[in-house]
């Protein structure tokens, strides 16, 4: 993939809807009539065999694809295409029990054992060699099937934990250390090994770090660790995308996110674009929204827009949890969300509820007893819908004016590393933008090295390690008349997680024209309070505070501190950029929804950002191209809501001008396309 940027379509050519679809939980004769039940709701995709590497190898060497096929040709003559899965999250039995050697260890040192899922790792070459095989297999008996048009890697890398510690771990990530540093001095020099005798006297003294073995690990250490974890699991990706491409170029490949210690940039380096499996209903519902808006937002900020291979479509359960069963009308207002926020392609999880496994309460589209209901029936309404409006949407991207810092696996990394019992960089964004969400700003979230030429407003929240290279693209920014709020704490460690010997804020001083002359944290506000005047008004920090100095005449005091050992010292500062247009705001605390919503007036004012008047609940999301807008409005809220002061038009999805003192249904949804 080139050009990971914000904006960047899929460059799918098909709309795709449909469902995972597991052929090998039931009889072969369920399938003619799944396919009938798909034709009538649209489907054109469903995914297979992501965890079927045991039925497809059922013992070493010995293949036998033939439950796909049936399946693949049986739904292909329906019009429903396939998208395979190469199977390694789970190897077989067989495997397994013959090399024991390639199963992960975890920080206690206990062996992950056969019975569920991702027990293998992925540096283990036997593994990875094994891996090869089933996935060349697969790719050479389907390579001329008209009916196989892409392909999953794997499934949900990291979903339940990333670390391993076995041998195979300890080799590769000594290669992967002497790769990147060469000499043992240059990685004692950049880890600081002089603390706590921590001095190798080669590579093959370094063990991979495990936290409270017996205590803290070196912060340094285990950034490179978290790395490495990334690294190989990069080059294990590596291994079945060269085998796909090679089998068929005409394939797209993807992979199913997010989860954590992945660098999806690095990973999507191979893949055609990126694929985010959406559960809105592990929110509660007075945030489900915002929560599954800010999930939306954070996935396109990696690489642009997304495919959906698993989107919920019913209650979900695993033994400790059940989902609500969404109500009528909410897997469709929500699938509209992710289709608004960069959605090309749309699977439901699942298309049957299993009836045996860890997922037996994991509900699809169709219950237990194979009876399709109110789920199927609104799924069927949502094809028939996105048959008419879902190609036309392919190649536009989400317009928004507003963004927060997000997709940098380094920073959320070091913070989790050193965290100092504050919020983290991610959930520090989650609160920006549930701010911003709730007040209809376009809002959306974007990596600093990305096209920020359509904001006006970036926010970077406490990003601690922040590389030199990414400043002058937020200069260019500043220049050009955007505003730059920056978090307390940004760029005071280097990128081997070690604190800078500069002044704090470091790269930013210039910049923001101040240097920081004390900060701490606040650990007992109810007898040590400390609050900020921003424009009048008292507002209370609860984490974080720092006291500035303005460094020349550009620099603005916008707030101070108002009570003890602080009281009248500068908290919150902006510089204009030296263009005189935009600049850098400088917030000495945490970015907490109060300081957030008392900054926005301010804010503003400086930069022209506006938002819109929308009734309560609704929401309004752009997509775009160079020519044409699709204008989604989506009402979040049970109930009907008046939309007399919002602009309507001929709505594509009911065939029906919205106009006047019209009405949206509760969980109604409209789209409206305008020309630019």
């Amino acid at each position: 993939m080139n050009n990971p940027s914000h904006k960047r379509p899929t460059g799918l050519n098909e709309f795709y809807f449909g469902a995972p679809y597991y052929p090998e939980h039931w009889d072969k004769s369920f399938v003619e009539k799944d396919a009938k039940l798909m034709k009538e709701a649209s489907f054109n995709l469903v995914r297979l065999a992501e965890f079927a590497w045991d039925l497809m190898e059922p013992s070493e060497g010995n293949f036998d694809f033939s439950v796909f096929d049936n399946a693949i040709a049986t739904l292909g003559k329906e019009g429903v295409q396939s998208m395979l899965c190469t199977p390694t999250a789970t190897p077989p039995r067989w495997l397994t029990i013959k090399h024991p050697e390639m199963l992960r260890i975890d920080k206690d040192g206990i062996v992950q054992q056969h019975g569920s899922r991702q027990h293998a790792c992925h540096s283990s070459k036997i593994f990875r060699e094994y891996s090869k095989k089933i996935t060349k297999a697969m790719a050479e008996h389907y390579a001329t099937n008209p009916n196989v048009v892409g392909w999953q890697t794997d499934n949900e890398f990291f979903c339940h934990f990333s670390e391993c510690h076995c041998p195979n771990c300890q080799v590769s990530f000594r290669k992967f250390l002497k790769n990147k540093y060469g000499t043992i001095e240059e990685l004692n020099q950049r880890w600081g090994t002089a603390f706590w005798a921590l001095t190798y006297s080669n590579f093959d003294e370094i063990e991979t770090p495990k936290e409270f073995k017996p205590t803290y690990p070196n912060p340094a250490a285990m950034l490179d660790y978290q790395r490495f974890l990334s690294h190989d699991l990069v080059k294990f990706q590596h291994d079945q995308t060269e085998i796909l491409r090679e089998a068929n170029s005409n394939w797209w490949i993807t992979h199913n996110g997010l989860f954590g210690c992945i660098d999806y940039r690095d990973l999507c380096k191979d893949l055609d674009f990126l694929s985010y499996d959406v559960y809105p209903f592990f929110a509660k519902t007075r945030v489900r929204m915002q929560t599954n808006s800010f999930n939306l937002d954070r996935t396109r900020a990696w690489t642009g827009n997304f495919m959906i291979p698993e989107h919920q479509s019913g209650p979900g359960g695993q033994p400790p949890y059940f989902h609500d069963n969404p109500e009528p009308g909410e897997v469709r207002l929500y699938s509209y969300n992710a289709v608004a926020r960069g959605a090309d392609s749309i699977l439901y999880f699942r298309w049957r509820t299993a009836l045996f496994g860890s997922e037996q309460y994991w509900c699809g589209i169709l219950d237990h007893d194979n009876i399709p209901r109110r789920r199927y029936d609104e799924i069927k309404q949502i094809g028939k819908e996105l048959r008419i409006v879902g190609k036309e949407l392919l190649g536009t991207s989400v317009k928004f004016d507003v963004a927060i810092a997000y997709a940098d696996t380094d920073v959320t990394s070091s913070h989790n590393i050193y965290s100092l019992g504050l919020p983290s960089p991610y959930g520090v964004a989650e609160s920006i933008h549930n701010v911003l969400y709730n007040k209809n700003f376009e809002v959306g979230c974007i990596h600093p090295s990305d096209d920020l030429s359509d904001l006006k407003v970036i926010f970077i929240p406490h990003w601690t390690v922040f590389k030199q290279e990414w400043i002058e693209n937020l200069k260019e920014f500043a220049d050009n008349g955007g505003i730059v709020v920056v978090g307390a704490r940004t760029a005071t460690r280097n990128t081997d997680n070690n604190i800078i010997p500069e002044t704090i804020p470091g790269i930013f001083s210039e910049l923001c024209g101040i240097t920081i002359n004390e900060y701490g944290r606040q650990n007992d506000n109810e007898n040590r309070p400390l609050c900020l005047d921003i424009n009048l008004v008292n507002v209370r920090t609860d984490l974080w505070y720092e006291e500035m100095v303005c460094n020349d005449d550009k620099t603005e005091v916008i707030a101070s501190w108002k009570n003890r050992h602080l009281k009248n010292k500068s908290g919150i500062t902006f510089r204009k950029a030296d263009s005189g247009n935009g600049g850098f705001m400088y917030v000495g605390t945490y970015l907490t929804p109060p300081i957030i919503t008392a900054l926005l007036p301010k804010i503003q004012a400086l930069s022209g950002l506006t938002n819109k008047d929308l009734p309560k609940g609704v929401s309004q999301i752009i997509r775009e191209n160079s020519d044409t807008q699709y204008r989604f409005v989506l009402n979040s809220n049970y109930d009907a809501v008046n939309m007399n002061e919002v602009t309507g038009g001929l709505d594509l999805l009911s065939g029906e001008t919205k106009d006047g003192a019209w009405m949206l249904e509760g969980n109604g949804v409209c789209i409206f396309k305008e020309g630019k």
